[in-house]
């Protein structure tokens, strides 16, 4: 049945479209307007020819100003102090110097103050976070093309992370990384810090600033002088990486098929795994590889960063007719590929010292030489019971800046067997050699071979 569409209905719905539209226009250029004192482009200034060498965003927080910003902004700033400045443009062209109080590298943070007089303008913090679904509203300098504002939505805190981001469905693009995300009363609710592109950004939550700010406060009150940032970084890399490692050894470890072993899968959320595997019959050797990955580091500067866990198994099987010396060159060719998963210039990183070892390790089934024969399980089909032998390289290399902490590179290659072979690997960088001792013995046992 034909039905005549309802013409002044429809103008009525869209002449509400506009008027929301309108308002809406409205709405950000008030916001605009109004906040607009309180943004700032944050400017890395290379000392000795006077030019930028770095830009991002910041907005002032308090009548004294104290500007935040990223951490990421200013890190040049902090390794090399002698070479770079901080300075300042407001959105009405005003300029000047920038002193660096306080750092989290962990959640990509820094504070600032304005040196001289500060600006009039400043910004609140929220208490609440917005509700799902909500729209906010990023500010930012993208691409050094003057201060923009771009309205998203509020999608809570990001899964699959060692580290709490907010989910952005907005464009926060380069330049706009310190600048702030407000809700509707113009209240920071989180700092832009990255993007995935494709309306998928990330914002640091504004309850992450708060903490940074208590602690500047707390060490003001207590009379002591200038922060020293070195060392509340390391302590930051300390308390980060024991966080991780608790995460880590505390969960439940999930075992998952891979060739004839038993492999690590999905230790946590933050960790991702992913698969691939060769079906080219021409090919003399198959191979099936399961690599895992937690999704964020901790950016230190440009040439350096820390806070990886990756772990990955590559199973190789070859037909029972290739010699065994063919399956072993191209073995050895498959594993000259591996390298650190994180990245350390010469500045940052001793060299990788590392020990090389034949192990051995029980087969799933084997005889496990306890006393009591009823507890021994029985052998597989294939009747091997003999103890798989590994040739292991376990690497470490020391943060020259950080005491204590290492990048720690592990890899493991069954030789046991002429045409089936099981590779192991693993980065961990920034750990104490406690965790990452913890994390070798856990990693180990957990494997198992039929």
């Amino acid at each position: 049945m034909y039905t005549r569409p309802n013409y002044r209905a429809i103008m009525s719905v869209i002449a509400l479209l506009f008027i929301a539209s309108f308002a809406n226009a409205q709405s950000y250029e008030q916001l605009y307007s109004d906040y607009r004192g309180s943004l700032y482009q944050i400017r890395l200034i290379e000392q000795s020819s006077n030019s930028k060498a770095g830009l991002g965003s910041g907005f002032q927080i308090s009548p004294d100003g104290l500007i935040v910003t990223n951490y990421h902004v200013v890190s040049e700033a902090v390794h090399d102090p002698e070479r770079y400045i901080l300075r300042y443009l407001s959105v009405d062209g005003k300029k000047g110097d920038l002193e660096l109080l306080d750092v989290d590298v962990i959640n990509d943070l820094a504070i600032l103050r304005q040196k001289g007089e500060p600006g009039p303008d400043s910004l609140r913090l929220a208490q609440n976070p917005p509700s799902r679904g909500e729209t906010i509203v990023s500010m930012g300098n993208p691409l050094d093309l003057g201060m923009t504002i771009v309205p998203g939505t509020y999608n809570g805190i990001a899964t699959g992370s060692f580290y709490d981001r907010i989910h952005f469905s907005g464009s926060i693009n380069p330049g706009m990384s310190g600048g702030p995300v407000v809700n509707r009363n113009g209240e920071v609710v989180g700092i832009n810090v990255a993007t995935a592109g494709n309306q998928i950004s990330f914002l640091v939550p504004v309850d992450k600033l708060v903490a940074l700010l208590a602690d500047f406060r707390k060490e003001m009150t207590a009379g002591n002088g200038p922060i020293a940032l070195q060392p509340v970084i390391n302590r930051q890399l300390h308390n980060n990486q024991q966080r991780i490692i608790d995460q880590i050894l505390n969960a439940d470890w999930q075992l998952r098929p891979l060739g004839d072993a038993l492999v690590v899968g999905e230790i946590v959320p933050a960790i991702q795994c992913w698969g691939n595997s060769t079906d080219d019959e021409d090919e003399p050797i198959q191979q099936v590889a399961k690599g895992c990955t937690g999704q964020d580091v901790v950016y230190l500067s440009e040439t350096f960063d820390t806070g990886r866990v990756e772990y990955e198994f590559f199973w190789l099987e070859s037909d029972d007719t290739l010699a065994s010396s063919r399956f072993y060159s191209a073995y050895e060719d498959e594993m000259s590929g591996f390298y650190p998963g994180n990245s350390a210039g010469e500045d940052d990183v001793t060299e990788f010292n590392c020990k090389q070892q034949f192990t051995t390790h029980p087969r799933n089934g084997a005889d496990q030489s306890t006393d009591d024969s009823s507890t021994q399980k029985p052998p597989r089909a294939n009747g091997n019971t003999e103890p798989a032998i590994a040739r292991t390289s376990f690497c470490v290399r020391r943060y020259k800046e950080f005491p204590d902490l290492y990048d720690v590179f592990y890899v493991s290659l069954t030789v046991d067997q002429a045409n089936r072979a099981l590779v192991s690997h693993f980065t961990l960088s920034g750990f104490t050699k406690e965790s990452a001792s913890a994390f070798t013995d856990k990693f180990v046992s957990e494997i198992q071979w039929h």
